[in-house]
């Protein structure tokens, strides 16, 4: 993202939180104290408006890009381009005669972040119409879930591949009558002969060609009528549907707005350059196109940092000039200074910068906790805030940011200015809340979905009768910024009745150099907490190297990671430095882990082992090793 305002965001709100209800332990953002909660925007009633005021403003200036290789400089459409396309492709969208029918008009997306992505969304808002996500990870059973309670009758789809999975299932969801096709890549005959004139394809620039040649006025969504349902795969379950509103998407806008104006850039008018669709060339994506905000999730930057320290751990010259660089970086960043013209960003930090487009002005992660090491050397590299933050689908995005002072880490900080904060009591773990300063984060505030789609009793769980939406996430306050624990539903019973919070576990273990993702589990028949572990190859070859005389003999580059990984001496140096890491963290003796299974294969989007944010999906691990699980409860503790 580029803002084009130039003004240094402003980051000296004390991002401790206020308590506005002692007694039920209600806490609001510093920033509104006893005010209101921040619900919406100076001339902004609609989704649409987003766009159109921009369009007013500043009609020829760049707003979406993209490039067609990863050395191509980005190409941009104006924003007046851009207004242009969405409303010749929702007025063509009208046209589709299964899908004017409907009293709800959905229209499925299934295509990774791109323009058209952009243009379909907007054009559905601009009209009136309900966007339904669809993604590679849901599986089968899934997509025809979601295809036949949100009463399809289109999707767009990016790729032939993505148009040939809805086609071979069509029989599941019969109302699917189009597909909207962004690139036939040479394979548009070869779609239609498959649907056999069950589904039409439609190529999405035919669509839009119809579309400018019968325009319509614009009939956007009311505040509070459904604009998104965005299916979350999530860790356990069938898909559920919030049902997310322009009143709700407004919010959170308003909400970063009073934080720091310059952020969302569709409502300042800064511009959206995509990425070539991998996230291992998102680095050459920023190269290119240099933007000054970036968005991201933490594993991807758990990547960057093991990619900088491995590189640097190869010469022990470059290793100690890293670590005095950062430590003297990092007294700056720790004051909040930001500068980039330090000794040590020209011996050290703009070389890393560079090979990110080295014009970075704000980083925002989310999606899972990130360790405090990993955000104070990315603070340090990219010379500016690196912002924690915490949310979920059912929320609209942010509920937290650690957008204040405290650059210490291990929070997401204190409640965003649209919602307030509490901890509720969990019976089932006996935790109450006040006694205890930890329980469930339950959010409140307009950002807030009123529940999932077609889903009553899903919905009735979700939200209480205050009004309170149950994350079911556990968390605690420390020094007024919010702490996330664990998941209710992931914590597990041990037999002698201990609670344990996996996803703690998993945290302190992943900061080893020897493990690349790890997954613990637990029951109620065992005493002790198990793990798969995926190595990382290089580090376990070295360390391999130094532990044993036959391996030290030979090149470590010798051994595969499937024969490093049925190795015993493998399994014995990842178990000597996890129990280094637990005892460093303070576990309890039955937080920690008593056996692991080395695995090859890694978890990953591709065989639904992780979610599309990169969280291990928990049931998907459990279903695919249960038997690896079963046998380790079996052998019993290795150390």
């Amino acid at each position: 993202m580029q803002p084009s305002n130039s003004s240094v965001l402003d980051f000296t709100f004390n991002n401790h939180s206020f308590v506005k209800n002692e007694r039920e332990g209600i806490r609001v953002s510093q920033c509104i104290m006893n005010g209101p909660l921040v619900d919406q925007i100076d001339g902004v009633s609609t989704l649409y408006d987003l766009l159109k005021n921009n369009v007013r403003r500043q009609p020829n200036d760049p707003f979406l890009g993209w490039h067609d290789s990863l050395t191509a400089p980005y190409q941009w459409w104006t924003y007046e381009q851009v207004n242009e396309k969405v409303e010749a492709f929702g007025s063509a969208l009208l046209e589709v005669p299964e899908l004017v029918r409907k009293k709800v008009k959905c229209v499925g997306i299934y295509a990774s972040n791109c323009p058209s992505w952009f243009i379909t969304e907007f054009g559905c808002w601009a009209y009136g119409m309900v966007v339904v996500t669809l993604y590679d990870t849901l599986g089968q059973e899934a997509m025809i879930h979601i295809c036949n309670e949100a009463e399809l009758t289109l999707a767009v789809c990016d790729t032939p591949e993505r148009a040939r999975k809805l086609i071979k299932s069509r029989t599941s969801y019969p109302e699917l009558k189009n597909i909207v096709l962004v690139s036939p890549q040479g394979e548009l005959e070869h779609l239609r002969s498959l649907a056999a004139g069950d589904i039409k394809i439609i190529l999405f620039d035919d669509l839009l060609a119809r579309g400018f040649a019968h325009r319509k006025p614009v009939t956007p969504h009311g505040a509070d009528d459904i604009a998104l349902i965005c299916y979350t795969s999530g860790t356990t379950g069938t898909p559920k549907g919030p049902m997310i509103t322009s009143r709700n998407l407004l919010a959170v806008l308003a909400g970063t707005k009073k934080l720091f104006d310059p952020m969302y850039v569709v409502y300042i008018g800064g511009k959206i350059g995509f990425y070539s669709g991998s996230v291992a060339t998102v680095s050459d994506d920023m190269k290119v196109l240099k933007p000054t905000v970036f968005t991201t999730v933490p594993r991807l930057l758990c990547r960057i940092f093991d990619a900088i320290t491995q590189k640097v751990s190869k010469s022990p010259f470059k290793k100690f000039l890293l670590k005095y660089a950062l430590k003297e970086k990092c007294h700056q960043v720790d004051k909040q200074v930001f500068k980039n013209n330090s000794i040590w960003d020209t011996l050290v930090f703009s070389r890393i910068r560079s090979k990110f487009g080295g014009n970075l002005r704000l980083v925002l992660v989310a999606g899972a906790p990130v360790s405090p090491p990993v955000l104070r050397f990315m603070r340090a590299v990219f010379s500016c805030p690196v912002i924690d933050g915490y949310g979920c689908t059912e929320l609209c995005g942010p509920a937290s940011a650690s957008y204040g002072g405290d650059l210490g880490g291990g929070h997401v900080g204190s409640p965003y200015p649209c919602v307030e904060i509490k901890l509720g009591d969990v019976p089932e773990m006996d935790l109450v809340a006040l006694r205890d300063n930890k329980g469930e984060i339950c959010v409140r505030g307009a950002s807030c979905v009123r529940g999932y789609y077609k889903n009553p009793e899903a919905s009735m769980q979700l939200i209480d009768g205050d009004g309170w939406l149950h994350t079911g996430d556990v968390g605690i306050w420390a020094d007024g910024c919010l702490k996330v624990v664990d998941r209710c539903k992931h914590i597990f019973k041990l037999a002698q009745g201990e609670y344990v919070a996996p996803e703690k576990l998993e945290q302190v273990y992943q900061n080893s150099p020897l493990i690349a993702q790890i997954f613990v589990d637990g029951n109620s028949q065992s005493t002790f907490p198990v793990a798969l572990v995926i190595p990382d190859a290089d580090a376990l070859n070295k360390a391999l190297a130094k532990y044993s005389t036959r391996h030290s003999s030979e090149s470590p580059n010798n051994y595969s990671i499937h024969e490093m990984c049925e190795d015993h001496f493998s399994k014995k140096i990842i178990m000597q430095e996890m129990q280094k890491l637990a005892e460093k963290a303070g576990f309890m003796g039955f937080e920690k882990v008593k056996n692991i299974k080395l695995l090859a294969d890694p978890f990953t989007i591709e065989n639904s082992l992780l979610t599309p944010t990169l969280k291990v999906s928990r049931l998907q691990v459990r279903k695919a090793y249960a038997g690896v699980l079963a046998d380790l409860y079996m052998q019993g503790p290795f150390i």
